[in-house]
């Protein structure tokens, strides 16, 4: 692994009180990590793909043949609402190869991820459902056909969780596809389970990992202690009052994932899971270079997340 040392690197707030061999460094996958840097607009290189399409389709819209012509559409909200207009085939041709770019594949197999994935959370007491069943370890009638990326992903994210972070109560149950709670999102959490919605199966690579890190920071918020989250509630403060929140692209741009934190701490600290995770070194430059109330409250902010993660940090 990358233990790089630099101005904004791993390191950079050291906690002296930290035991003797409790700072560490771990890696999510690279796809993932791509989240601390911009959503690069493939308009331009990807042929017919306008601005349009391409915000459409990062949203989860799809494009498909109908009744000798096409339709363009999809969930409403990130919910079981949908709506379809009419389509043109190069509209169809655009979002193929959009979708051979940045989408969730549909037809890739991995029965031993899927496997591997129903083991580990097993081994954690964690329940696993798929196809509106329960999953138990090494049943290959719950696999879905085409879904070997979503089992690949999902496994490669939670291995390099602490361990510590899946076998809590905080983290019970893993929904990958249907439905759940509060049907006008793209995923959710709720009484200790993770909802990926087959809104995030079908669209975008980086929002499917977004979301799911996000909703897994649902659960981390719910295993701080009162203490804890008090503290963060106190840290959010100055860090809205000066406009250093740090908005990853995923499902909506970066604008808008800084107005989401803007009003709700509990989306600050979900946000900050993602961060912490999966975009290490854009947050701690953003911790270094904060001035003023903002920068001080960040400094602890990221302190805390470290102790949280039991001195683990990532690259």
């Amino acid at each position: 692994m990358n233990q790089a040392r630099g101005g904004s690197g791993p390191g950079l707030f050291p906690d002296p009180g930290a035991p003797a061999g409790a700072t560490g460094f771990r890696r999510m996958p690279d796809e993932a990590r791509a989240l601390g840097g911009p959503w690069t607009s493939l308009v331009g290189s990807v042929a017919g793909l306008t601005p349009e399409l391409e915000r459409d389709f990062r949203f989860g819209q799809t494009v498909f043949p109908f009744a000798g012509g096409f339709r363009l559409g999809g969930s409403l909200k990130g919910g079981s609402s949908t709506m379809w207009r009419p389509a043109a085939e190069g509209d169809y041709r655009a979002y193929l190869a959009w979708k051979a770019c940045e989408g969730v594949p549909d037809s890739m197999e991995d029965m031993a991820a899927f496997e591997d994935l129903a083991e580990l959370l097993a081994a954690n007491q964690v329940e696993f459902w798929n196809l509106g069943h329960q999953v138990a370890a090494r049943r290959p009638a719950e696999y879905v056909p085409g879904r070997g990326w979503v089992y690949r992903t999902a496994l490669a994210i939670l291995r390099a969780l602490p361990e510590e972070h899946l076998r809590r109560p905080e983290f019970a149950a893993l929904q990958l596809g249907g439905w759940g709670p509060a049907s006008a999102k793209a995923s959710a959490y709720e009484n200790g389970r993770v909802f990926i919605y087959d809104f995030a199966l079908g669209g975008a690579r980086r929002t499917l990992m977004g979301l799911f890190l996000h909703e897994m920071g649902h659960a981390h918020e719910t295993a701080f202690t009162a203490g804890q989250t008090n503290e963060l509630a106190r840290l959010h403060a100055p860090i809205a009052e000066g406009g250093a929140f740090l908005g990853l692209e995923f499902l909506l741009d970066a604008e808008s994932r800084k107005v989401y934190q803007q009003f709700l701490v509990s989306e600050f600290i979900a946000e900050t899971y993602v961060a912490y995770t999966a975009a290490a070194a854009t947050l701690r430059e953003l911790v270094a270079g904060s001035a003023g109330p903002a920068g001080e409250a960040w400094r602890r902010a990221y302190r805390l997340y470290r102790e949280s993660f039991g001195g683990m940090e990532y690259d």
